[in-house]
């Protein structure tokens, strides 16, 4: 029996192409969208707490009532966290410097310009927003018979200064040390604000407001275009969990009432979640290791 004429000769189809699959190329550099929107929504966060703390009577007795009993105590801790305490009482402004050159070390060494840059500005953007916003844009009107005039205090520096270490420090250290770097500065963000509301530095808002602000710089700093893997669930977790822990610690402090030190410890609390949270956001870099 003979065949026809034509003989079906195929060569081995490739494998179809699947999007997504690896190229051998690097990943484009885009911005984050995800990142940009969680930075507004803490920044419409920051202005509703500023709000009931701050610029209504009720808010302001109840801080300030808590914030005279503090002066009054004077620091209830002891032990570990006393001598923690201790340590937090000698900060100074060339503290602040040394770390923010020791953020940018931690990038250049590894030989990442660009993750050094960004770790520098979300140290030194953490403070320098603090400062601008409780000098020149946010006010504290007179509206406390009980209390009188005061100075605006939210939010507080010491408070933003250490945890925008911790932040910078994860944006530009190596994976392997991002884990032990964001433990550390969780435990020194969360003593530095439990000790400026106990030593009666600042009140429980100026505290959370400083967590939010760390927040918001760090989300500003992820919406840059960047090769990394995007952690986007992790970026909305900060972006949820950072406002639900400062709403439920002003419930517990001002509505259920509780000691200075506990209302304290509260407030710093959220400040330690604040850089445990940042850290997990920070996107996985496309070279292992480095």
């Amino acid at each position: 029996m003979s065949h026809s004429g034509r003989v079906a000769t195929s060569a081995p189809a490739g494998p179809a192409h699947q999007p997504g699959a690896r190229t051998g190329r690097a990943p484009r550099r885009t911005w984050s969208l995800a990142a940009l929107a969680a930075a507004w929504w803490q920044l419409v966060v920051l202005g509703v707490l500023y709000v009931a703390c701050v610029r209504t009577a009720a808010g302001q007795d109840a801080e300030n009532a808590l914030h005279a009993r503090a002066l009054a105590e004077g620091s209830e801790a002891g032990g570990a966290l006393g001598r923690a305490f201790a340590l937090a009482d000698r900060l100074e402004p060339v503290h602040l410097v040394v770390g923010i050159v020791v953020v940018g070390t931690l990038g250049l060494l590894r030989g990442r310009p660009g993750r050094a840059l960004a770790g520098t500005a979300v140290a030194a953007l953490a403070l320098g927003l603090t400062e601008v916003l409780k000098l020149w844009l946010l006010q504290r009107p007179d509206l406390s018979e009980r209390y009188g005039e005061m100075a605006n205090s939210l939010p507080s520096g010491h408070t933003s200064a250490v945890l925008g270490l911790a932040l910078g420090a994860c944006v530009a250290a190596p994976r392997l040390l991002r884990a032990p770097l964001a433990l550390v500065g969780a435990a020194a963000a969360t003593t530095i604000g439990a000790f400026v509301v106990t030593e009666g530095w600042h009140r429980v808002s100026d505290v959370l407001a400083s967590a939010l602000v760390g927040s918001i710089v760090l989300c500003c700093a992820l919406a840059l275009p960047t090769r990394g893997a995007r952690r986007r669930g992790a970026v909305a977790a900060l972006a949820l969990l950072v406002p639900a822990a400062c709403a439920a610690v002003l419930a517990v402090v001002y509505l259920l009432g509780t000691s200075t030190l506990a209302a304290a410890l509260a407030a710093g609390a959220v400040v330690g979640l604040t850089v445990l949270l940042g850290a997990r956001a920070v996107p996985r870099e496309v070279r292992p290791g480095r």
